[in-house]
């Protein structure tokens, strides 16, 4: 299965998200969340999903006003999907 899960990526043409994937293997998505961290673990696959720092937030501003709740209650930051992608090892970039 994990095999399965890194070719699926592989072949994709763009970073995967876990529905999508979760969805087309057939696979509940917690189970497959730690067959993802394995491989990323093993410096194959990225996990594209970058933090929102609170230097990028507007939050910092103070902008929001003084109710603002934070960088990780902000209602002004959306949530995007979790996206997997395929590490190229230093050997194979030309």
């Amino acid at each position: 299965m994990l095999s399965q899960i890194l070719h699926e990526i592989t072949s994709a043409r763009e970073p995967v998200s876990l529905s999508v994937l979760s969805h087309k293997l057939g696979i509940e998505r917690s189970a497959l969340e730690g067959m993802l961290a394995y491989w990323v673990r093993k410096g194959r696959l990225r996990n594209d999903d970058k933090p929102v720092e609170a230097a990028d937030a507007a939050c910092t501003s103070g902008s929001c006003g003084s109710f603002c709740p934070s960088v990780s209650g902000c209602p002004f930051i959306a949530k995007m999907p979790r996206t997997y992608s395929v590490v190229i090892p230093v050997d194979e970039v030309k």
